[in-house]
């Protein structure tokens, strides 16, 4: 346990001093290995290849893959201007467009910063136009991504399915519900706040030919979440090869419907998912080696001793488990941290009586919820690089939405059934 302390203390410091959590967590597990036993080195390659061995990974990629094509072949933009039609011309029109667009385009991309980098420019330049306060606009466009990684596919939901031995099908439906609740919560919202705030409505006018084309495009980019969704739900193709449709889709989207994507546009795409892939299976190359460290200290037993001699009360080991994963969730990524804690926590939880496909929704809505909660809130960070605001201040138009999202979750985490009731719908569970 001694050695366990000093290589946490190793993995925090690297971490803060700016070292990728990749490369943190691969310092600190050869650190360990040659202060404790330097013959288990020869195991590292195999727990390497362990980690990345998952078939449902390979989701990953080809959902990264999609939502590339789609922000390239304005497909996305397409998504935008369909829904700005029927909701812009409301008194706050374009901030339910920004909710409504990232609750469909996380349908297909999977990824708050897949959401920020497709709409983000697009839908703060809009609202920008419209007089909006900038703050807000950038705040709403934040929060309004974090419905990408709960709304199926996730791939996230993927990562954790692989990791913990769950239906990929039965989480994406699981994630459905508390992705639309955050998603009517916001609006309700707006709704709220509207007339205090003078939010503008839309004045921009469309002609016959216009309306006809953006309808037709909007139908035609709806057909991907559609074909995604009912394809994994139908029992037709399993999440891996939803993915590769949607990739598919995409570029005849772009190549054939749209003619706007080109062959130089998709090698691009191949080496920029390449990239993000990369570092994305060298968190979970190196978090496997970390997870392995962390059962040879015997930490997940001791943990779970800690917390069930604390209380056996399910909702306030859920409470502290929250607190805990909010607290990881601002501080290390998404990936990493599924690897490093589930194993743990899961188990600990199960014995309480939560379900594991319920804890699992658990654990994503946390982690989720630190993509845009100070101090080191990836996706708030993005998104006012993308916005070009001042941090701080897009902080203070950002407190309404984390008490919204608080408040959702909490009611998710209290609720089983929020979670529960579609996967039982379609026979998941």
């Amino acid at each position: 346990m001694f050695q366990f302390g000093i290589i946490m203390v190793i993995l925090i410091g690297t971490i803060l001093i700016g070292i990728p959590i990749s490369y943190s967590m691969g310092i600190t597990g050869l650190i360990y290995i040659l202060i404790t036993n330097a013959s288990y080195i020869a195991i590292i390659p195999n727990r390497l290849y362990e980690g990345v061995n998952q078939f449902q990974l390979l989701a990953i990629p080809f959902f990264l893959l999609a939502a590339d094509i789609m922000i390239n072949a304005d497909i996305s933009g397409k998504l935008f201007r369909f829904v700005k039609l029927f909701v812009g011309r409301f008194r706050g029109g374009l901030a339910y467009v920004n909710v409504i667009v990232s609750m469909v385009f996380g349908s297909v991309s999977g990824t708050a910063l897949g959401d920020i980098a497709a709409l983000g420019k697009v839908e703060m330049d809009a609202m920008d136009e419209e007089g909006y306060d900038k703050d807000f606009s950038c705040a709403l466009t934040a929060a309004s991504s974090l419905q990408s990684p709960l709304i199926p596919p996730s791939n996230i939901a993927v990562l954790y399915a692989s990791v913990m031995g769950l239906s990929v099908g039965a989480l994406f439906l699981a994630g459905l519900l508390p992705g639309v609740m955050l998603g009517m919560a916001q609006i309700l919202y707006i709704i709220a706040v509207r007339d205090k705030k003078n939010f503008p409505a839309c004045n921009e006018k469309y002609r016959g030919s216009q309306i006809k084309s953006i309808i037709l495009n909007g139908l035609i980019t709806l057909g991907m979440p559609f074909i995604i969704i009912g394809g994994v739900l139908g029992g037709y193709f399993t999440a891996t090869e939803s993915a590769n449709i949607a990739c598919v889709y995409s570029l005849l989207l772009g190549i054939i419907v749209y003619r706007n994507y080109h062959l130089k546009d998709f090698k691009k795409a191949l080496e920029n998912v390449a990239h993000q892939m990369a570092n994305i299976f060298l968190i979970i190359a190196f978090a496997s080696v970390f997870a392995w460290i962390m059962g040879m200290e015997r930490i997940p037993e001791q943990i779970a001793e800690l917390l069930l001699g604390l209380s056996s009360n399910k909702y306030i080991l859920l409470l502290l488990v929250n607190i805990f994963l909010l607290l990881v969730g601002m501080f290390m990524d998404t990936g990493a941290a599924i690897i490093l804690f589930a194993p743990i926590l899961a188990p600990i939880m199960y014995e309480v009586g939560v379900h594991p496909v319920h804890f699992a929704i658990v654990v994503l809505l946390n982690l989720t919820l630190g993509l845009i909660t100070p101090p080191v809130g990836v996706v708030l960070y993005s998104a006012t690089a993308v916005g070009k605001r001042k941090f701080e201040d897009v902080v203070k138009s950002l407190i309404p939405f984390l008490i919204i999202s608080f408040s959702v979750f909490a009611i998710v985490c209290l609720i089983p059934a929020c979670t529960l009731l579609l996967p039982g719908m379609f026979g998941f569970l």
